[in-house]
C-alpha cells in the first residue's frame, strides 16, 4: 500500500474535505511494533477540513472504515488532524 491507495480509498468522502495525506513512516522506522514488518507505509497523518461541523468520532469512524484494507496490510498508526476552518 502507498499514499495513492489511501487517496483512492478516501476519494468518495463528501462529508468533510481531505486537505493533505502525509507519510510519516520514515520518522518511526525503529518504532516498537514496526521494526520487523515488511510494510513500507506504517505511519500516516491525514489533515481534514470539517466543513459540516461533524463530530470528531464520526470523522474517525469514516476514515477507519475506509482504510481497513490499509491497516490489514501493515499500517500501524493513523493520525487525524481536524480543522474547522
Amino acid at each position: 500500500m502507498n499514499l495513492n491507495n489511501i487517496k483512492i480509498l478516501l476519494q468518495d468522502i463528501n462529508e468533510f474535505e481531505i486537505l493533505k495525506i502525509i507519510d510519516n513512516s520514515e520518522k518511526h522506522k525503529r518504532h516498537a511494533g514496526v521494526e520487523n514488518t515488511y510494510a513500507i507505509l506504517t505511519h500516516v497523518e491525514i489533515r481534514i477540513l470539517n466543513k459540516n461541523n461533524l463530530k470528531k468520532i464520526d470523522i474517525h469512524r469514516t476514515i477507519h472504515e475506509k482504510l481497513e484494507p490499509v491497516f490489514k496490510s501493515g499500517l500501524h498508526s493513523l493520525e487525524i488532524k481536524i480543522s474547522n476552518r
